[in-house]
């Protein structure tokens, strides 16, 4: 008996290092978006609903493990990533790559099953995180553009899985989607700015040291948000543009007061601003519709 206990919590314990390569925080947030994207397409049908979720998450996961793959040395110098499976040497490359691998199949398979674009769209987003925002992160704001297109692609993926058609509202998820990335990647990186030094990661648009610049232009980042709603009017229904430029004006608002007190502690405040931001956000969008 101790022996098959031994055994099982060796086993469950193998299963959450390769539960961790997925990075379930961030990959809940993506599938969260692209299921949000298909229920303002009008998503009724719970297969669909399903393969989504499965298919979603497999794909993110797939892609935060390849990343994690990739940046095994870079995490090891980190004081946020040092203890994840790889710098820990809890996992071998080798059985990272063979999941990941995995993974990225299951996840194209079960987007085939919504429809052969679906299953597209996410190899390309796919692609752009593991092979073009990776390896750019070294190399300045670019990389921040790359990862923008990447994470602006699950709500599309989303929308895209119940209905094929390219709409203003389509068009409209993807520019907020788009636009808000660039606020979330700089607030992280500014909250992990010493580490991602130890790394050699630029992400910031000034160098980390100049933090009233930064600051500036995540304020200008996030004013992009309530400034886009407008542009918007001609495209959406009055309930949607008002309902996005209400909520960008509150989230601009409440940045450019924590973006004053430039603290570790307002950043943080900012960073559960701006999820908060996307997840009301969607939901006015799919209630409003």
């Amino acid at each position: 008996m101790a022996v098959l206990i031994s055994l099982s919590l060796s086993f469950l314990h193998r299963l959450s290092l390769y539960f961790q390569l997925t990075k379930p925080r961030l990959s809940i947030v993506v599938v969260f978006s692209a299921v949000m994207g298909a229920l303002v397409a009008g998503l009724s049908d719970i297969w669909q609903f399903l393969w989504l979720i499965l298919g979603g998450y497999a794909l993110t996961g797939s892609a935060n493990a390849a990343n994690q793959i990739w940046e095994r040395e870079s995490d090891a110098l980190m004081e946020r990533t040092r203890h994840r499976p790889l710098p820990m040497g809890l996992l071998s490359v080798m059985e990272a790559t063979i999941f990941t691998f995995i993974l990225f199949v299951i996840a194209v398979l079960l987007l085939f099953k919504l429809r052969w674009g679906v299953a597209l769209l996410g190899i390309i987003a796919w692609v752009l995180y593991v092979f073009a925002y990776t390896p750019l992160k070294r190399h300045g704001v670019i990389a921040v553009v790359v990862g923008a297109v990447a994470g602006a692609l699950p709500p599309v993926i989303g929308y895209w899985a119940v209905r094929d058609q390219v709409t203003s509202t389509l068009a409209a998820l993807f520019l907020l989607q788009f636009a808000w990335q660039f606020p979330h990647f700089w607030v992280i990186a500014w909250l992990a700015r010493a580490d991602y030094e130890k790394a050699h990661f630029r992400m910031l648009p000034f160098p980390a040291q100049r933090l009233r610049e930064n600051a500036w232009a995540i304020g200008m980042a996030i004013l992009l948000l309530p400034t886009l709603s407008l542009l918007l009017i001609p495209f959406l229904p009055w309930r949607l543009w008002l309902w996005t430029f209400v909520l960008g004006v509150v989230v601009t608002a409440f940045a450019g007061y924590q973006l004053w007190l430039t603290s570790q502690k307002a950043m943080r405040y900012l960073l559960l601003s701006l999820t908060a931001y996307l997840i009301l956000l969607y939901l006015g969008l799919w209630l409003l519709i």
